[in-house]
């Protein structure tokens, strides 16, 4: 790897260490040592500190969420370390670690709402804008667990987990309203409700509605006059969230529909014709019981899902005659159950012990593709799957500096057999706010229902059932410290092996025809270095410069940034003002065609002089930069412009 690539970012990194004067009052009131002691859920299925944990975390609260502005779950995704989200004008996409393959939508992360597997049984994805059950405002904190984390969860949890911790009703109580007016026709209307003396239980409700005309776009390659699709990417959406605590017991539950228009002609579909969209939705619900320790050295908990998924694509292809279109339809429809029994002893001193099994069963994974008129039966396939695992963690405190935590999982894959991951973590504390972490796993990815069975006739894919589940090995250092009162430093150094990668390959002789295929290992290394200043003046910044080299066979690998620069500040300017600002810089990615390197700049201004009403003005792409993003195989343009310059105004009432 030549080394003038990472010149540029490590020296804007090490720019801000100037900005040493500046800093913040910790999200949700918390001091940086507070903030540090705070306890994570994500690595290991139960409340552990952050700097005890086995995994390197990096975390977003809600408050900090909220002053920036976020919107989605993928606004607050891309504030964490190593994270990179791209967008086909379609779907959105989740890069880490110098992975994000084109085609590829967040197959190889795990997304976790309070510990339920959010993703779904055809594609194995959870996408995380508007394709997403849940929204920003109603995510209590974001916990990114980098590295494996199959030996808890599972496969997929490849790179990492994202693990959603949400609001109960003591966190937002009462009534809140909040609605939004925006540039290209945006319109957005929130309700949350939260009461935590409810019949004896703590109540949490959500409910919001959007709708949005979308950008005119340049699109070369269509063929069209001046490049130039109009009217064809507007978007509607609608989410709804439950979550009830009573006791031991918690139900909770999610929904959303989304419809989304698609400018960017895919599988060859018309260019600028109307007609051409998606729709998606995704239904969960959750029963669980969680008993905690109280006096005894035993605890036992039980999780019992169900949850159903559905994609319909409409495709305008071209007729006989222009007003007698042909229209393809696309459906992929899924459900699912799950039961996860969980079982925790900490009977001995300096010693915990979690054993537990999981179950996963899919019913129905319906994936169909036909033309309306004249009918035409291109794919009709129905299969089921099942997986089983059977999983433990035992935690040794060694002494006052070291710790020990081992884990292992089995899982039975219908078709695959059996699948191992484990995991070894090895603590030191060598003072109170400090800890170095070396840490070891495997992981594994099975296929996916769309990558084995889908098989349209010649047209865009065949199937490939035999595809073997893709493993990963990993190497990580770890190192977290205050280093001061007001000041944190987090590095993580990683090298990982995956062996077997699953990946769309075109078929010999046949023109736009792709096999999803076991490909030659992938070797990858890199670090992530974040800073964090936060003071009782009420500044807040956060920066963090992630590198990755991740190559097959020598070659660099498609859509993979060498590096990642990233942070935010939020300020207060006077009393009720504040400003806040958020960054992103990425390196060149190369596919079909080179997306040259971008900065963005987001920007937030705030009044909160009101008893009950705060008010505020987002400016999005505050620099109108014209950036792009690597295209999937399915579409003619080889780049698709990201997001260009937007305004929103915000208003929100508590009742």
């Amino acid at each position: 790897m030549k080394t003038c690539c990472w010149v540029r970012p490590f020296r804007a990194f090490a720019g801000l260490l100037l900005l040493g004067p500046w800093g913040a009052r910790a999200d949700d009131g918390l001091s940086l040592e507070a903030l540090l002691r705070q306890e994570v859920q994500g690595p290991s299925r139960y409340a552990q500190s952050l700097l005890d944990a086995p995994a390197a975390v990096s975390v977003l609260g809600h408050k900090e969420a909220a002053a920036l502005g976020h919107v989605t779950v993928a606004d607050m995704m891309s504030r964490l370390p190593g994270i990179y989200i791209t967008n086909s004008r379609s779907y959105s996409s989740v890069g880490m670690r110098g992975f994000n393959r084109p085609g590829d939508y967040n197959g190889r992360m795990l997304m976790a709402i309070d510990g339920f597997r959010v993703n779904d049984a055809i594609y194995d994805q959870a996408l995380p804008e508007f394709e997403f059950p849940l929204v920003a405002d109603w995510i209590k904190r974001v916990e990114l667990v980098h590295g494996p984390g199959s030996s808890i969860y599972g496969g997929n949890a490849l790179f990492g987990v994202i693990n959603l911790v949400t609001l109960d009703g003591a966190d937002a109580p009462g009534l809140r309203l909040k609605g939004s007016l925006g540039s290209f026709g945006e319109r957005r209307a929130m309700l949350q409700y939260g009461n935590a003396a409810l019949g004896g239980g703590d109540l949490f409700l959500g409910l919001n509605v959007q709708r949005s005309r979308g950008e005119d776009l340049q699109l070369p390659g269509l063929g069209l006059p001046d490049d130039r699709v109009r009217g064809l990417d507007g978007m509607s959406y609608a989410s709804a969230f439950i979550k009830y605590r009573r006791g031991d017991w918690r139900f909770s539950g999610a929904s959303m529909v989304r419809s989304k228009a698609v400018a960017t002609a895919p599988y060859g579909s018309v260019p600028g014709a109307s007609g051409t969209d998606y729709r998606d939705h995704y239904l969960y619900g959750e029963l669980a019981y969680d008993e905690g320790f109280g006096d005894g050295d035993w605890r036992r908990s039980l999780r019992l899902s169900m949850a159903h998924s559905g994609f319909y694509g409409r495709y305008v292809f071209e007729g006989e005659t222009p007003d007698q279109p042909l229209i393809n339809r696309d459906e992929a429809v899924a459900q699912w159950v799950g039961l996860d029994l969980r079982a925790h002893w900490r009977g001995w001193l300096n010693h915990e012990l979690m054993m537990g099994t999981e179950a996963r069963v899919v019913p129905k994974g319906l994936q169909r593709n036909y033309d309306e008129q004249p009918h035409a039966l291109l794919l009709d396939s129905n299969e089921s799957s099942r997986q089983l695992g059977l999983f433990m963690q035992d935690l040794w405190q060694l002494s006052e500096h070291w710790q020990l935590t081992t884990g292992l999982r089995l899982d039975s894959v219908a078709e695959w057999g059996s699948q191992w991951s484990p995991r070894l973590a090895l603590v030191y504390r060598p003072q109170q706010y400090e800890s170095i972490k070396l840490m070891a796993g495997r992981a594994f990815r099975p296929a996916n229902l769309s990558e084995r069975f889908y098989s349209d006739g010649d047209v865009s894919q065949q199937a490939h059932p035999d595809l073997r589940p893709e493993q990963l090995g990993t190497l990580e250092l770890a190192w977290e410290r205050a280093l001061s009162h007001d000041l944190a430093l987090s590095l993580n150094l990683y090298t990982m092996r995956m062996r077997d990668m699953i990946e769309l390959v075109p078929v010999s002789g046949l023109e736009d025809v792709g096999r999803y295929d076991n490909l030659a290992a992938v070797n990858t290394r890199g670090l992530d270095l974040s800073l964090e200043q936060r003071r009782d003046s009420g500044w807040l910044w956060r920066a963090s410069l992630s590198l990755a080299d991740a190559r097959r066979r020598g070659e660099r690998l498609t859509n993979s940034p060498r590096w990642l620069f990233k942070g935010h500040v939020i300020a207060p300017l006077a009393p009720h003002w504040t400003l806040a600002t958020e960054w992103q810089a990425m390196d060149a990615r190369i596919d079909r065609a080179r997306a040259p390197a971008l900065m963005e700049v987001n920007a937030v201004l705030r009044f909160t002089g009101w008893a009950r009403q705060d008010l505020a003005l987002r400016v999005l792409n505050l620099g109108g930069s014209r950036g792009f993003d690597t295209a999937p195989p399915e579409t003619r343009p080889m780049l698709l412009p990201r997001p260009g310059r937007s305004l929103h105004l915000d208003w929100q009432y508590r009742f």
